[in-house]
């Protein structure tokens, strides 16, 4: 594996290239080059899988730089060294893929451990392909083990399991080079052939080509995608963006190159959801899209498998910003006493524009948000700590415990105290 290290400062790129230990985490070939221009002609005369450049350097900045690489096709995994006082670049830096930024004085342990996550996710997926290529996986294990993997998305409903579940399934994407957290956001989408206009490719040889173009089109901006196919003409997607932005048009530009390289239209639809809420998702594309939905007139469909998803979608912006703020707010006081009047007194609007907005895009009250925001705390603790109930129903602001149970319940279907009893015999 090959690192080009690009810094216009001299005794910062000799550190960089000579200090640091890149053997001991898979690196054979470090390229050094002090400009954009002399990058360039390295990455036209080297297979380079990683790149590690500054923001601002004379004549052309490391974005102009990458902005280059990215427009020749080449998908090497891009990181930026930068200051505090840059992050106004990180915006840019999100829509040409970068993949992480290393924010400068760094140590070099930071630095290669930086490095290392992406080395790892690009070892990892040569020797995945490698034993594809060999024939240790047919294709049909491969489609059937990632739609194993994804039906069997754990259900928030299950509270016997659903976190121990969820652990276990983002450890295991993380493993297989996906860069995700238990609270990711992710786009799922379903690819539906309408009609082919030349002869029609078997299920198999469809899926890999839509996987190819699928990963061409949103290589660029660092997108993960896992496709596996329903049937010979629905095709699954989980796609993981650093920024959801303009993810609308690059599905339309993902439909449009389908149509040209395989001769046949198709219909994209779309859902931005998350992990934990992935279960119902999969199933409601799955499932409920391709029996309820006719074609989109576009091609390119925006799903919504909640109220709240979709209300904060169609929502006005200062709807979206109050409601935010209202969110971070019951977060951050998450174990006080919460009224409308303090929300009110902190944002700077009446009680009952709260409510508004609340009932807006929640679709329930002041209170029921407040109290679904303090049982998912105390659901936590519950089942992560062994602090007593009791303290637990302080913590989250209540001075009555029977109410504190009775609200637990009700949400949840169980008791916080045999939710506690249920975790003790995983």
């Amino acid at each position: 594996m090959n690192i080009l290290i690009v810094d216009d400062q001299p005794s910062v790129l000799e550190s960089l290239a000579t200090t640091i230990n890149w053997r001991s985490i898979g690196i054979d070939g470090v390229y050094s080059a002090a400009s954009s221009h002399a990058a360039k002609e390295i990455l036209d005369s080297t297979d380079i899988q990683i790149l590690l450049t500054d923001i601002e350097m004379p004549v052309e900045s490391g974005l102009q730089l990458i902005r280059w690489l990215r427009g020749k096709g080449l998908e090497t995994e891009c990181i930026l060294l930068t200051s505090h006082t840059e992050f106004a670049y990180a915006r840019e830096g999100i829509e040409l893929g970068v993949a992480d930024y290393v924010v400068q004085p760094a140590a070099n342990a930071h630095i290669l451990a930086v490095v290392k996550k992406i080395a790892d996710k690009l070892t990892f997926q040569n020797t995945v392909m490698k034993k594809q290529m060999a024939g240790e996986f047919t294709d049909h294990e491969m489609n059937h083990a990632v739609e194993h993997f994804f039906k069997t998305w754990p259900d928030p409903e299950d509270t016997d399991h659903f976190e121990n579940v969820l652990d276990q399934k983002v450890s295991r994407l993380n493993e297989l080079g996906y860069l995700c957290e238990k609270t990711s956001e992710c786009i799922l989408f379903l690819t539906v052939i309408d009609q082919w206009f030349a002869v029609p490719l078997s299920e198999i040889e469809c899926r890999r080509r839509c996987a190819r173009i699928i990963h061409s089109v949103f290589s660029a901006v660092n997108g993960q995608a896992s496709t596996y196919s329903e049937n010979d003409s629905h095709f699954v997607t989980l796609l993981f963006l650093p920024s959801f932005e303009n993810a609308e048009d690059r599905l339309g530009k993902l439909r449009q190159q389908i149509r040209e390289e395989l001769k046949c239209s198709v219909s994209i639809y779309f859902c931005l959801t998350d992990l934990p809420s992935l279960s119902e998702t999969v199933h409601f594309v799955a499932d409920v899209v391709p029996k309820e939905y006719e074609k989109a007139d576009t091609g390119v469909a925006r799903l919504y498998p909640s109220a709240k998803y979709r209300n904060l979608d169609l929502a006005p912006q200062n709807y979206k910003s109050y409601y935010e703020q209202i969110e971070e707010y019951i977060r951050a006081n998450i174990t006080m006493p919460i009224t409308r009047q303090d929300m009110s007194e902190y944002i700077h609007i009446s009680p009952d524009y709260i409510s508004h907005i609340v009932r807006s895009i929640a679709e329930c009250s002041c209170k029921e948000l407040i109290a679904r925001e303090k049982m998912k705390y105390a659901r936590s603790l519950i089942e992560t700590t062994s602090t007593p109930i009791g303290n637990i129903a302080v913590e989250c602001g209540f001075d009555s415990f029977a109410y504190f149970s009775k609200v637990y319940k009700s949400i949840y279907g169980v008791s916080p105290k045999e939710a506690r009893n249920q975790v003790r015999k995983r």
